[in-house]
């Protein structure tokens, strides 16, 4: 199964943070392709929105959060917004944290939808051990 993580993301915020985190999901996550998560998803598409709410952009219909499942082609589209302001606020360290949270919900949410074998904590225990963290370092966020 392959994992996309990407981002619609405020440019307010440099572009150098995002390019290091994506690149060490593409480095972790490749590893996690070959793995058994079950047969109903052979992609998995992540997109966490990350813009200043005092934009209007939301209001206006703009970076709205969708989780979309497309069972026949075996895909999953999850866009989560991280707050903006406990980002922006944050040190390196604790946006990778953030990041990686918007991840693991999304899994969540794709394995609440899930309707044959998918095994969401399953993988999401290997993405967290890709990363080196325990679950407890998201969950204090």
């Amino acid at each position: 199964m392959r994992i996309f993580v990407s981002g619609e993301l405020d440019g307010k915020i440099p572009s150098g943070i995002f390019s290091k985190f994506f690149k060490e999901c593409d480095e972790k996550l490749g590893p996690l392709e070959n793995n058994d998560y079950g047969m109903e998803f052979d992609s998995i598409g992540i997109i966490m929105i990350v813009i200043d709410p005092r934009r209007g952009l939301f209001e206006e219909g703009f970076f709205k959060e969708r989780k979309l499942i497309k069972r026949k082609a075996k895909e999953a589209d999850i866009r989560l917004r991280t707050d903006f302001d406990k980002f922006n606020n944050a040190d390196y360290d604790t946006k990778r944290l953030l990041l990686l949270e918007n991840i693991v919900r999304s899994i969540r949410i794709i394995g609440e939808k899930s309707k044959v074998d998918f095994q969401a904590e399953k993988l999401i225990a290997d993405i967290l051990e890709q990363f080196g963290i325990d679950e407890g370092s998201i969950k204090s966020l």
